[in-house]
């Protein structure tokens, strides 16, 4: 996969659209060379798995995870990048089965289960998105197992360097 090739579009909820480049074809990888800028990322291992992770849902649910808990530590961070990802791994879980996607309305979050772990985004700020039409399911309530994986943020998106074994290496 060309990650800069990657687009995604953005499934928007009735009547908030005003433009039509709200509507249009998002690409995502400008979005997280601008949050790696921001977060001074400069390994090139680092970089090198984001491309690999934006090959599968999962890999794009780990990119995500690890671009919030970086960005928790830049003063005034754009956090474009997070929709995007979110999207996309949601639309991409429909064709490779990496990760399930709930969409809790009363809590303002999606949650996305994987093999390996849950990863939960508060996303009520972000009210244009039609996050119901993106969602596998919608549950008010949703219990999450509350397990912090921030922590090991780098190391979760580190497994997707493709060495030829390892997540990676099954896309």
């Amino acid at each position: 996969m060309d990650a800069p090739a990657v687009t995604v579009t953005i499934p928007r909820k009735d009547g908030v659209s005003t433009a039509e480049s709200d509507d249009a074809p998002v690409p995502v990888w400008p979005l997280i060379e601008s949050a790696f800028g921001r977060i001074g990322v400069e390994d090139e291992a680092i970089w090198d798995a984001a491309r690999t992770a934006l090959t599968s849902s999962d890999g794009c649910v780990v990119l995500a995870n690890y671009l919030n808990s970086e960005a928790k530590r830049v003063p005034k961070m754009d956090y474009a990048f997070k929709v995007p990802l979110i999207v996309l791994a949601s639309q991409m879980a429909l064709d490779d089965d990496g990760c399930d996607c709930i969409y809790d309305p009363d809590e303002g979050a999606v949650y996305f289960e994987t093999d390996d772990a849950q990863y939960s985004f508060h996303v009520f700020k972000d009210w244009t998105v039609d996050w119901a039409a993106i969602a596998d399911d919608v549950q008010a309530g949703y219990t999450w197992s509350g397990i912090e994986n921030q922590t090991w943020a780098l190391d979760q998106l580190l497994r997707y360097i493709d060495y030829g074994e390892g997540p990676a290496a099954s896309t």
